[in-house]
This record gives C-alpha cells, structure tokens and sequence, in this order.
C-alpha cells in the first residue's frame, strides 16, 4: 500500500465516522418534524413523539450498521489471520 492510498483510506474512514452524528442527529430531526407535521394535520398532540422515537431508533440502527462494517473492516488485517496453524 503506498502513502497516497493509505492516506485516502484515512480520509475516507474519517468521513465515514463524521457521517454518524450527522445521521443521528438528521433521523432524530426528520422524525420529529414528520410527527409535528402531522400532529398539525389531524389536529392531535402524541404523533411527534412517536415519530421522534421512530427517528432517534433509526439513528441508533444506522449508527450500529456502520459500526458493524467498519468492525468488520478492522479484522481484514494480517494480525487477523486463523492462528489453527500454531496448534
């Protein structure tokens, strides 16, 4: 692997972490504003909660999906290989 390459595999893993909170907090949002839009258009008080809940429960799943690929990304190494042979 040459220093550019590595270096993009850094900058692109630092994109990939900065997008978390983005995702966390843009669900969480998007939620609450689709539960308030539609509290104000069948004139009720309780449908933005749930659909805060239903945002912030999308965010934690798209933050454990990209936590579950980068996981899998960190084992890809040599120090991750099948130690079978030393038995």
């Amino acid at each position: 692997m040459t220093g550019q390459d590595k270096e993009k595999s850094v900058a692109r893993q630092l994109f990939e972490a900065s997008t978390v909170g983005i995702n966390l907090v843009l669900c969480t949002f998007a939620g609450l504003a689709i539960g308030y839009g539609l509290d104000k258009l069948f004139d009720t008080s309780y449908l933005k909660f749930v659909f805060l809940f239903m945002g912030i429960v999308a965010g934690f799943r798209e933050l454990f999906r990209i936590a579950k690929k980068q996981g899998g990304n960190q084992g890809a190494g040599p120090a991750a290989k099948d130690d079978s042979k030393d038995h």
